[in-house]
């Protein structure tokens, strides 16, 4: 089960929150043995965060994996995840982070 986390400064409209959504459900799949079917996303917009010292718009996403994935995939998945929140949030890629952490048990 592949959960997904956005956390952001910025406030998401209701269409921002499904198109996020979506693509993530489409783009999850770039990973072997991953798809929407199985993937839980959280958002959590209009949060308070400070980024190079300043409270500018940016986002966090947190990416849980159960079992390890290759590192060409996380890869293409990461570049293509990153492009499609900028398009949809206006937020610059400089301005997001992604993290991958891997689990070999979940329950």
């Amino acid at each position: 089960m592949p959960f997904v986390s956005f956390t952001t400064t910025k406030t998401l409209t209701l269409h921002q929150e499904v198109s996020l959504k979506k693509v993530t459900g489409e783009l999850i799949s770039i990973i072997p043995h991953k798809s929407e079917k199985s993937l839980m996303i959280h958002i959590e917009d209009n949060q308070v965060m400070y980024f190079r010292g300043e409270e500018i718009e940016c986002m966090k996403v947190e990416v849980q994996l159960y079992h390890q994935a290759e590192l060409s995939y996380k890869k293409e998945f990461t570049e293509k995840l990153l492009k499609e929140i900028e398009k949809i949030t206006q937020i610059p890629v400089d301005n997001i982070y992604l993290t991958i952490e891997e689990y070999d048990h979940w329950g």
